[in-house]
Order: structure tokens, then C-alpha cells, then sequence
């Protein structure tokens, strides 16, 4: 069958067919006669009522004119009273814990308003944007001024060991990439400039054993907590909220029934901009797995060719070993082997180094020391070469890949190293080798390593764990610190990690409730997840206060969810509850930077999974990564097996598609796709976002519409200045008379312009049902 269109794109948000714009921004439709099957572009819209409650998802016996239309829209009849009693109990508990979330959220300066970085004309951006059609390609400063191809610069081209006398380092190749140009003295005259003439202060003295003493103590929190804690789980409103849920995978089908087409339709028109031009950022890259294995095959026979005679390891002896020493078993050069790096270190890596083992086993030296040396020299900073390596890698394989791509932006996560003046040999590692990109930005990653740290004798109680992060950065001298006021500028959140290699039985069963950090030692019981965060919120709160007072960017907090369903939690007696449930209350009510790992969150509690729908908390899953939760059950009743029925000895069949997080797409969440650890993922391409996208979009047929929105989400919600959000999103927080979306419930986005796709791709059809979907919710909540 076929068809002849008209010049008929969808309306705007904002106006009526009838008012469109047309003229040089109106995108004009193909031309021509194209042939289509019998879907929604063939069929006229019909304006009766009942068409429109279709189309919009609702049942045909909805009116809405009827009192609680919302509630009775899905009940069934005889059940009213029940409605009824879910709107009045549920209504008040939602905004409890509306009132409660913004209340925490607001008062540690986490919200975007609050965060000087988003002010597109007061804050101090450097490096200074780049041209708007720049490219690395075209950049004549990233090549070489001469590249000459005669006989002598092809000397030892083939060679397979530096024995020659006149080799220089610097005779290597050079990485070119934008943070070459970076300088430090440059950064401090242009800082002190800008914030002279608006009169804010360079440094501010903190008296650092007041903030302690000014500490509030657990209790009122643990009173909140509780609190969210009845009101999540209530039988009745868990028992709606999978109800709600069901009905918006359902909506979504109907939607993509009713007007799929028409979105592809609509994205072609869009001249210019598909995914592959559009930003997309990986909100948690971690930095202890940012490259894959060949890739560090690679680099470390690159530098067994180039320097196998510098010494760059010192064992717990003090024995100094060079690079040959490292890998070679005997004297001949072949004991090597073909891969330097293999599976057994990563294994190793991950459930050893990673997970903290290190610090507390004392074996550890005797029995893998050639790993221990790899680790310590190819993937740390803290070592006897600066970290010069490492930043070599991060360069190579991270920012001139990022940077040559363009369109691939990162937030790199690095795990907070509890020793001396950790922050100052970071700043140093960064400004010193020069990990300075458009394309990359920063996360602190705190480990629950309490425990370990105290049987290592690092720490005498849970004050000192605190001190060491935040003690630095609130003191004097951290203020005065031009490194490390640069790189807490690039910093966008800090991190608690959960993980089931924390430490769980306890041996002398405190009270968190009654214990304050200075009296929480005991026998080294590892603190439970709201105690950590509870405390790091309080302290983030006074670093966030004192920076915005001087202009500066403030910092957002997040967490993990374990995926660990069997630990019981440990923070108020009396409460059956899990690790996975605690860490999502805690993570509402707050963090403002979102949820990682978030794939527990789909069957942990209804109710929680809708309040993450409500109030849009991003979500950051990661299907392709060996460390995501791979979830067999869902919430709708069809998914769900009996306990009673399921063979425990069978084993477990987990799948790509039993992660929930296209589920969690379609049901409106804000969800965000990560590359996480790409040296544990296997990865097998150079661009490991693209990867991660491309696997989705391969297995569940992502049209342009799915993968656009994806990547606009992961953009507005993440740690960017506004000046990048305006320029790659077309959104900013004045307000406008535009298009808006809220975020978190704390943070309101508005459109800079009439119509932003241009920018995103993401079609007008998919901005106006997330909406209206979303104001449903919200109605059928207050009534």
C-alpha cells in the first residue's frame, strides 16, 4: 500500500497544529511516494473520545470527571473503599518523603541551582570551550610539524629490543590530544583573576575540630528512615505499585503500537544529528578498568621493547625490580609468554586487589608477587614512577580515543586510597602528567573498607576513616592547593561502593544508633550502609557549604546497591530488612547523583521502584559488565515463580536480556547505560560506550527514538557544567516558557528554545508521552 505524504511533522511541545512555525526552521518531510504497510502512518486520527483514551493509555470506562478518577481508573468494582484508603494514606506518605527528599537534598547544596558550575555566566570555565565544529582531525596543533619518511627514521622500525646507544625517551611518539596544552600556572593567573574581580575569596581557613563537634548525631536520621521504611512497605502500596508499574510497560506497548512509526518518521527528520553525533557520557567509568586486556598487552610489551632495564617496582623489602625482572621467569626473553596479562590476573585483580584483601593479608607478598608487582606498576599512581605509566594508558586508550570520537564523554571513577595525602598525590598524578580533557570528568569512589583498614592499624576508629577524606579538602592548606582546587572543579561525585566483598559479621554489636564516629572502633565491625552514609552526607554538606560560599562547583553523593539479596541490614534492631533495601532508602533520600548498579532495584520493592519513578532518580546499569546483577524475575505476576515451586538445584540460566534495565526503559525511569569495569567486561571493541549501546540496541531492535533518549538522559543528568548541557542538550535552569523536565524532584530543567531536537534527536512524540505519563502518575498520587 501506499501513500503520499504532506509536509505534516508532528507540533511542538508547546503549540496546537494549527500554530506550527513554519518557514526556516520547520524541517521539511520527504517528498515523493513511499511505500509503508498498514500502520499508523496510513490511518486517519479520529477525534472521538474514545480514540483519545486509547491513545493516551487509559481504560474506556475512565472519566474524568469522577471523583478519585485517577484511583478508580484501574481498580475493579466493589473495591472502592479500598482506593479510597490508598489515596488518603498513600497521598501523605508521598509527600513525606517528597518533603523529606528535597529537605536533605537542598540543605547539602547537592541540587543543580546550588552548584555554581551550572551558572552558564558566573562560572570560571576552563579549559575554555572548543570551536563548534572542532575536530581532532582537523586540529593542526595534535600532529607532528615534520614527518619525514627517510631511511634513518625507519632505523630498528622492527626491532624487538632497545639495544640501540642513541635512543632517547623522547625519541618515542608523542600522544597528541587537547590536555597537552594545559598549563598550571596558567590555570592559577586566570583563577585568581576571575575571582578578584568578584570579589570571593582565593582560600578559606575552616576549623576543621569544630566541623567534627558540629557533627549531628544519627538519631533524627535513623527516625526518618524508619519512617520511609513503613511507608515503602506496605502491603497495600506494594501491592498497587506493581500495578502501576505493569500498567506502564503496558502504556508503552500501546504506545509504540499506536505511534512507533510515526517517531522513526520524526527522527528522520532531523537533518544532521543521530546517535553517533549526539554526546553520550558514561557517568561511572571506572579508572582501575578503563581499558581492556589487549589494550594492557599491549602497552606492557610496548614497554618491554622500549625499556626493559628501568627499575619501576620496589617489593615490601625494599628490592628493586626493573621492567624484565617483572615478567621474565628465567633468563630467556621467551619465558615471557604471550600474554603478559592474563585470566588469572584478572581474576586475581578483581576479588584480591580490588576488593582490599591486600591491605590486610600479610600472604599476600609470598604468593603472587609477580601480580602484586603488575597492579602496583601498570595500574596505580602512588608507585615508584609517579604513575607515569598508568597516565600513558589513561591518555592513549581514554582521552585521545574519547577525543578522536568526540561524541564519547566520561566520567572516570577512582577508588580513594586510604594512606597519606592521598588527595595530594592525585592532584599531583593529574596536573603533573596532564589528564586534562573536554571528554572526561571525575568521580571519588569510597570503599566500605572500615574494617580492613583497622586490622591493617590505618585507623584507630570511624573518625579516622572520615578524616582521611574530608580532613584534606576542608583545612587550609587544601583551600591554598592549586592542584587540587583544579581537580575538584572536574569532580562531579562521590561514590559508596557496596559490595558484597564487604565485611559483614560483627563481633562486638554496637548501637550505630547510639555510637558516634570517634567511639565506633570495638573489634573492627565493619559500620552498616546508612552509618557510612549518613556521615559522609554530613560531611559532604560542610565541604558543599564552604564551596559555594567562594564559587565554587559543590559535589553530588551516590551509592551502590548490593547484589547480595541475603544480608540482613544492621542499622536499627528490629527491622527485617535487607543490605539491597537499605541502600536504597538511603540513596532517596540522600543522593542527588542517582543509583549505580542499579539492577536490584527492580525487585527489591515495588513501591521504591515507583518512587524512582515519580520523582525520575537516575539509575546507572551496566548489562554488558561481569559485576551487574543479572535479574530472572520481575515484577508482573506472569514473571514471577512460587518460592515454593523453584528447584534450587537447578542452576541459575542468566542471560543478557534477564537484566531489567530495557523494562526499567520502558517504564519511564531514567536510565543510564555505563561501560563500568571494561578490563572485567571482555571487552572485544575499541570504543567500549559505543559497545555497550550497540549490544542493547542489537538485542532489543532500540529504534532512534529508544537510543537518542537514552543518551539525552545520560547527558542531562550528569555532571556537567550547564554551559555543556545548554550547548549539547539545549537545556538550562532559568526558566522559560518551554518545554521542562524535573530531575530527582530537587532539579527543574527548562528548554532553552521552542524546539530542541535539532540537538538530541529525540523525537517531540517520545518528550510528550514521558510527560503525560508522568502527570498521570503524579495525579493519580495527589487525587
Amino acid at each position: 500500500m501506499t501513500a503520499t505524504f504532506e509536509n505534516n511533522r508532528r507540533p511542538s511541545l508547546l503549540l496546537d497544529a494549527e500554530d506550527e512555525p513554519t518557514g526556516a526552521r520547520k524541517f521539511r518531510s520527504p517528498s515523493g511516494t513511499v511505500g509503508h504497510s498498514l500502520d499508523n502512518t496510513d490511518m486517519v486520527a479520529l477525534t472521538t473520545s474514545f480514540d483519545k483514551q486509547i491513545s493516551e493509555g487509559h481504560p474506556m470506562f475512565f472519566e474524568q470527571s469522577e471523583t478519585f478518577a485517577g484511583v478508580r481508573s484501574l481498580g475493579a468494582p466493589g473495591v472502592s473503599h479500598q482506593w479510597t484508603n490508598f489515596y488518603s494514606e498513600g497521598k501523605a506518605g508521598f509527600e513525606f518523603m517528597q518533603n523529606l527528599r528535597v529537605k536533605y537534598i537542598q540543605e547539602s547544596a547537592q541540587d543543580a541551582q546550588s552548584n555554581m558550575k551550572n551558572d552558564t555566566i558566573d562560572w570560571f570555565l576552563y579549559p575554555k570551550p572548543l570551536p563548534k565544529f572542532w575536530k581532532f582531525e582537523s586540529d593542526k596543533r595534535l600532529y607532528d610539524g615534520a614527518q619525514s619518511a627517510n631511511g634513518e627514521d625507519m632505523q630498528g622500525y622492527f626491532y624487538t629490543r632497545t639495544n640501540d646507544d642513541n635512543f632517547q625517551k623522547q625519541d618515542r611518539v608523542q600522544l597528541h590530544y587537547t590536555g597537552q596544552f594545559f598549563k598550571l600556572s596558567h590555570y592559577a593567573k586566570e583563577l585568581t583573576k576571575f575571582y578578584t574581580e568578584r570579589g570571593l575569596p582565593m582560600a578559606m581557613a575552616t576549623d576543621y575540630p569544630a566541623v567534627v563537634a558540629n557533627v549531628p548525631p544519627i538519631t533524627q536520621f535513623g527516625q526518618h528512615f524508619e519512617k520511609c521504611l513503613d511507608l515503602v512497605t506496605s502491603e497495600q502500596m506494594d501491592s498497587q505499585a506493581v500495578k502501576r508499574t505493569e500498567y506502564l510497560l503496558h502504556r508503552y506497548e500501546l504506545f509504540q503500537q499506536l505511534q512507533g512509526r510515526s517517531e522513526v518518521r520524526e527522527s528522520r527528520l532531523v537533518p544532521h544529528r543521530d546517535f553517533y553525533n549526539i554526546r553520550k557520557v558514561d557517568q561511572n567509568y571506572l579508572l582501575s578498568g578503563c581499558l581492556s586486556q589487549r589494550q594492557l598487552n599491549d602497552f606492557i610489551w610496548e614497554k618491554l621493547n622500549l625499556e626493559p632495564n628501568r627499575i619501576v617496582y620496589l617489593d615490601a623489602n625494599g628490592k628493586q625490580f626493573t621492567l624484565r625482572q617483572i615478567f621474565c621467569q628465567g633468563s630467556d626473553d621467551s619465558s615471557i609468554g604471550l600474554k603478559a596479562v592474563d585470566d588469572l590476573f584478572l581474576d586475581w585483580y578483581r576479588t584480591v586487589y580490588l576488593s582490599g584483601d591486600h591491605l590486610t593479608r600479610t600472604d599476600i607478598w609470598q604468593q603472587n608477587p609477580k601480580y602484586l608487582a603488575i597492579a602496583r606498576t601498570f595500574l596505580e599512581f602512588d608507585n615508584v614512577i609517579d604513575g607515569e605509566y598508568f597516565a600513558e594508558m589513561v591518555v592513549k586508550y581514554v582521552i585521545q580515543s574519547f577525543e578522536k570520537s568526540k561524541y564519547q564523554v566520561a566520567q572516570l571513577s577512582v577508588d580513594f586510597q586510604f594512606g597519606d595525602s592521598w588527595w595530594t598525590k592525585f592532584s599531583d598524578w593529574v596536573t603533573r602528567w596532564k589528564l586534562v580533557s573536554y571528554n572526561i570528568r571525575w568521580n571519588i569512589r569510597l570503599n566500605r573498607c572500615f574494617s580492613k583498614l583497622y586490622a591493617a592499624n590505618r585507623v584507630q576508629n570511624f573518625q579516622d576513616y572520615l578524616d582521611h577524606i574530608f580532613r584534606p579538602l576542608l583545612e587550609l592548606e587544601g583551600s591554598q592547593n592549586v592542584k587540587l582546587q583544579f581537580v575538584l572543579s572536574t569532580v562531579c561525585c562521590f561514590d559508596l561502593v557496596v559490595s558484597e566483598t564487604d565485611d559483614y559479621v560483627w563481633k562486638s554489636f554496637l548501637e550505630p544508633q547510639r555510637t558516634s564516629p570517634a567511639d565506633w572502633s570495638g573489634c573492627g565491625d565493619n559500620p552498616p550502609v546508612a552509618y557510612y552514609m549518613f556521615y559522609i552526607y554530613q560531611y559532604l554538606k560542610v565541604l558543599n557549604e564552604k564551596r559555594k560560599s567562594r564559587g565554587r562547583n559543590t559535589i553530588a553523593l551516590r551509592n551502590y546497591c548490593p547484589i547480595n539479596a541475603s544480608r540482613v541490614s544492621q542499622f536499627r534492631k528490629k527491622l527485617s530488612i535487607t543490605e539491597q533495601f537499605e541502600s536504597l532508602i538511603c540513596n532517596f533520600l540522600l543522593c542527588e547523583g542517582g543509583l549505580l548498579q542499579a539492577e536490584p532495584l527492580w525487585r527489591v520493592s515495588p513501591t521504591i521502584l515507583y518512587l524512582y519513578y515519580l520523582f525520575q532518580i537516575p539509575v546507572v546499569v551496566s548489562p554488558l559488565s561481569s559485576v551487574s546483577l543479572l535479574l530472572e524475575h520481575g515484577h508482573s505476576e506472569a514473571g514471577r515463580v512460587p518460592i515454593k515451586d523453584r528447584d534450587v538445584t537447578t542452576p541459575s540460566t542468566r542471560t543478557y536480556t534477564g537484566n531489567p534495565f530495557m523494562s526499567m526503559h520502558q517504564m519511564g525511569l531514567k536510565v543510564l547505560l555505563s561501560s563500568s569495569s571494561v578490563l572485567l567486561n571482555c571487552s572485544y571493541t575499541m570504543e567500549p560506550i559505543i559497545e555497550e549501546y550497540s549490544v542493547a540496541a542489537s538485542i532489543y531492535l532500540l529504534t532512534s527514538a529508544d537510543m537518542c533518549e537514552l543518551v539525552r538522559d545520560s547527558v542531562l543528568t550528569s555532571g556537567y557544567e550547564g554551559f555543556y548541557k545548554a550547548h549539547w542538550n539545549g537545556v538550562r535552569l532559568n526558566k522559560t516558557d518551554f518545554f521542562n523536565e524535573r530531575i530527582g524532584l530537587t532539579d527543574t530543567w527548562y528548554d532553552q528554545e521552542l524546539d530542541t531536537c535539532y540537538k538530541h534527536n529525540v523525537p517531540n512524540a517520545r518528550r510528550l508521552y514521558r510527560r503525560n505519563c508522568l502527570e498521570r502518575e503524579w495525579q493519580f498520587i495527589s487525587g
